[in-house]
């Protein structure tokens, strides 16, 4: 019987240890990448997105328009939280950016773009003990991130397809760590204070439907460059959602059609 309660045991030990691991709280979620392919001054483009990721889900706001015929300027909001709501060992926040950059056609359909841009978010975390029923204390903290990101695509009227990847510096401030009885996540959390984190995030994008509006679908990896200690940020986002289009040759090719 000792043996049997020896392997049973260090099941249990096991499954907890798993457990412990998998409500790791994650304080970095990346957002969709707003890749506006624009191919002509006075486009406007605005789009609506659902995404998830491995802990998170997500609603997203994208803008962009080209006030000159080479210049583009973006702007991106996007309000996560745990993806299970009905336990009170949960995160939530909301993160705004903003970008301006150049963008070139390099044939009818093709075209290359590259954006710089800066944003900040805030994040407050609740940590629970599921087993003993009890609060483990709450953290909090604002953010910075500084971000390029080069792309290039395919435009057409029906489809488009494209291929980014952002390379941004992140970093943390005003961490308020009020964890208890829980030293893996204030632990982890102590970890992130006063540091720069690099990110390499490629990503491709594809939308389909009408010249003026379409369903969108991205898929994001979010790579980290400079490998801080324990997990701390998701590392795929998916959206999904619609979007449109405003410019001068979509209506010009109407008035053109109606004559």
């Amino acid at each position: 019987m000792k043996p049997v309660q020896i392997r049973n045991q260090a099941l249990v030990l096991l499954f907890s240890a798993f457990m412990v691991c998998s409500c790791t709280h994650y304080y970095y979620v990346p957002n969709a990448q707003n890749v506006p392919l624009f191919k002509e001054k006075n486009e406007y483009r605005l789009s609506a997105n659902y995404g998830l990721g491995d802990e998170s889900s997500c609603a997203e706001i994208q803008a962009a328009y080209s006030p000159t015929s080479n210049i583009g300027i973006t702007a991106n909001f996007i309000s996560a939280q745990g993806q299970d709501r009905s336990r009170p060992n949960k995160g939530q926040g909301y993160y705004i950016e903003g970008a301006a950059g150049y963008y070139r056609p390099l044939s009818n359909s093709a075209v290359f773009e590259i954006y710089g841009g800066l944003g900040s978010g805030n994040q407050h975390h609740t940590y629970y003990d599921i087993y003993n029923n009890q609060s483990n204390g709450t953290s909090g903290m604002s953010f910075n991130r500084l971000f390029v990101q080069p792309s290039i695509g395919l435009a057409f009227d029906e489809f488009d397809i494209a291929f980014s990847t952002r390379i941004c510096k992140l970093s943390f401030y005003g961490i308020k760590n009020n964890i208890f009885n829980n030293t893996i996540e204030y632990d982890a959390l102590r970890a992130i204070s006063g540091r720069n984190y690099f990110f390499a995030e490629p990503a491709i994008t594809v939308r389909g439907g009408y010249k003026n509006y379409k369903v969108q679908c991205q898929g994001v990896f979010s790579g980290n460059l400079n490998s801080p200690p324990g997990e701390f940020g998701e590392e795929f986002h998916f959206s999904i959602g619609m979007y449109f289009t405003i410019a001068e040759r979509y209506r010009s090719n109407h008035t053109n059609t109606g004559k």
